[in-house]
């Protein structure tokens, strides 16, 4: 999957993710598109956060939606959330602790949290 060095979006708030770290914002490092699970069955893809070396930090809490300032942009976004659904799904589960307990990323049991 590639991903892009962490440049905050237009709009970005780090307060509508689930990145929980002391470090705040410094300590997203890299961001791409993942497929989430979300408690009912559905799926959606979220912006992931990674740390520097490709930990998942967290996921933003509401699914991403295509846009720019140009169609072209749009078509750049739609082509990074392709290679988003290449990867495999997280479960939103995982990274909202009001949903659910969290489990430690990629569905791993807490404290092994998979590696992006």
């Amino acid at each position: 999957m590639v991903r892009s060095r962490f440049t905050p979006p237009c709009g970005f708030d780090i307060a509508t993710t689930t990145v929980e770290s002391p470090r705040g914002l410094a300590s997203i490092a890299y961001w791409g598109y993942r497929a989430v699970a979300h408690p009912d069955g559905s799926f959606f893809l979220h912006e992931t956060y990674y740390d520097d070396r490709e930990g998942i930090l967290g996921i933003a809490r509401e699914p991403a939606r295509p846009c720019g300032d140009t169609t072209g942009d749009v078509e750049k976004e739609l082509e990074l959330m392709r290679e988003g659904l290449a990867e495999p799904p997280l479960r939103y589960t995982d990274y909202d602790a009001s949903v659910g307990a969290p489990t430690g990323g990629d569905g791993a049991p807490s404290g092994t949290q998979g590696r992006a």
